[in-house]
């Protein structure tokens, strides 16, 4: 099949949550002070999308598995198509293998940036983050299906990521990447939480708890949007992160997303205006807090 199928069925759109954190944290280590060394930041990038790559095409295929009635996003690049990775070959289980080449690649990335960093934390941070990427979709904890995934999206997106890519370059600007890693993690959740309304009547069908599913359009509603405020107050209560360029990005970005999202969508792909805004959200609030550490802003 062409690279245009499996670019669509690993989410590729999503590689920015892992890209992000990675630039973001190591801008807050050497805004601090800290040499910035090309080998490290391109180990962290390949570690990152390669476990991101991986988990993607494990969920591609496992949901492709479970599902027993109609896609509810085919052929979309922004709503989860759970059939996106059917059909890619003519044996399913290649693309787990293809989900496995990329967490191995992943892995040994990680493994490879520890024996050059010589820094047992920064294992620590790598296998928790690789942990919750397996576990979000993959047997046997799908913590997708539990209703919780958004709480290891919020852990392995931010801190996990962020922090960890400081931590691959020493000591220097921990307190500031942390702080930012929390808004980053809200608005990775945000990500995740939004394409959950396109698939609703398909993960009901399936047995899939999502907050979605579980608290029906209305009530997700406001929590998704509770997730945008979040980030807003962590940017109000902080006095360790600092700035004002990214809180401001922030707080247009949300407005505008809460002022066009649906309340009643009729199609899953009305949702698509509402999913596009929250990953340039999380972008361009990244891109600020890079300014920010690089610039003061």
């Amino acid at each position: 099949m062409p690279l245009r199928e499996w670019l669509r069925a690993s989410q590729a759109i999503l590689f920015e949550a892992s890209i992000v954190p990675a630039c973001v944290g190591t801008a807050a280590a050497v805004g601090a002070g800290a040499r910035f060394d090309p080998t490290r930041f391109a180990l962290i990038l390949i570690s990152l999308v390669g476990i991101q790559w991986g988990a993607n095409l494990f969920k591609g295929f496992y949901e492709g598995q479970d599902r027993t009635t109609a896609v509810a996003a085919p052929g979309s690049w922004f709503a989860f198509d759970s059939g996106a990775a059917v059909g890619l070959t003519k044996d399913p289980r290649t693309v787990l293998r293809a989900g496995y080449l990329g967490f191995g690649i992943g892995i040994a990335a990680g493994l490879l940036l520890v024996i050059l960093t010589a820094n047992v934390l920064l294992l620590a941070f790598g296998l928790a983050g690789a942990f919750l990427a397996w576990s979000y979709s993959s047997p046997p904890l799908k913590l997708s299906y539990r209703g919780i995934g958004e709480i290891s999206t919020i852990l392995a997106f931010g801190p996990i990521m962020t922090v960890g890519a400081t931590v691959a370059f020493g000591d220097a600007g921990l307190n500031r990447s942390f702080f930012a890693s929390v808004v980053l993690g809200f608005l990775a959740a945000a990500i995740s939480f939004v394409r959950y309304f396109p698939n609703r009547e398909e993960d009901i069908s399936k047995g899939k708890r999502t907050p979605v599913t579980i608290l029906g359009i209305g009530r997700a509603r406001r929590v998704f949007f509770g997730l945008f405020l979040a980030a807003l107050l962590v940017g109000i209560v902080s006095t360790r992160l600092g700035g004002v360029l990214w809180f401001v990005v922030l707080a247009v970005f949300a407005l505008i997303v809460f002022q066009t999202f649906p309340k009643q969508a009729e199609r899953p792909e009305q949702y698509h205006r509402a999913i596009v805004l929250t990953i340039a959200t999380h972008v361009f609030v990244g891109l600020a807090l890079i300014a920010y550490f690089a610039f003061g802003l």
